[in-house]
């Protein structure tokens, strides 16, 4: 039985450029990111091991919105492709 489910996806704005699903792991009891870009290439997986669903839903949908969206790639160190 797989323990990870697909919780909700989150579009970027403007459309088209890119979206982030969250995910969670039911065994592990901990939730995480996974970031595609426009071609849906996966490009990033953010871990959330000590934050709530909602704390998680509300990072996927910031990113989707471009909210502290420059904040987020100093942070999390990802790399555009």
């Amino acid at each position: 039985m797989a323990t990870n489910k697909l919780i909700s996806t989150y579009y970027a704005d403007p459309p088209g450029e890119g979206y982030a699903e969250v995910w969670f792991d039911y065994k592990e009891e901990r939730a995480h990111i996974k970031y595609f870009n426009k071609n849906e290439t996966q490009f990033f997986t953010e871990e959330f091991p000590n934050n709530s669903l909602r704390y998680v839903e509300d990072a996927a949908e910031n990113w989707a919105l471009n909210i502290n969206i420059d904040y987020w790639w100093q942070r999390t160190g990802a790399k555009k492709l």
